[in-house]
């Protein structure tokens, strides 16, 4: 399996709620990185595959009523993965607001050493918080 197909896996395993096989996608040093944005309670870096498990995902689960990450194009170059797409996001009293989004995902030995997220906040702080006036 190439990485692209394994990055691709686990996008799959995150749409199927298949935890088990995206946490094994990562490596036990793994630096997830999220925005910097207010309105998330997972912010910034986060290390390690348990820190990930318990302080990354389950804050997602409790943050938003739906959230998908749909590729739309995966390109490999050596032990780097980028992955652009469409996002579908939804808060608990809020319209669901459509995005794109850049994961840059580097592997180790064929697990996520690292993963960025980069995404429109503006959109993101919308859809937790509402419509801000502007």
């Amino acid at each position: 399996m190439s990485q692209a197909d394994m990055v691709r896996e686990m996008y799959a395993a995150f749409l199927r709620g298949d935890f088990t096989t995206l946490y094994e996608s990562l490596h036990p040093d793994v630096e997830w990185a999220e925005p910097e944005l207010e309105v998330l309670p997972y912010t910034g870096l986060t290390r390690g595959r348990d820190a990930v498990a318990t302080e990354v995902f389950p804050k997602i689960g409790e943050t938003y009523e739906k959230l998908e990450f749909h590729p739309e194009e995966v390109i490999e170059s050596g032990d780097v993965v980028t992955v652009m797409g469409q996002a579908f996001a939804k808060g608990s009293q809020h319209p669901e607001e459509t995005f794109r989004f850049a994961h840059v995902l580097r592997l180790c030995e064929g697990q996520v050493i690292r993963f960025d997220h980069f995404v429109d906040t503006h959109k993101i702080a919308r859809t937790l918080a509402g419509p801000t006036g502007r």
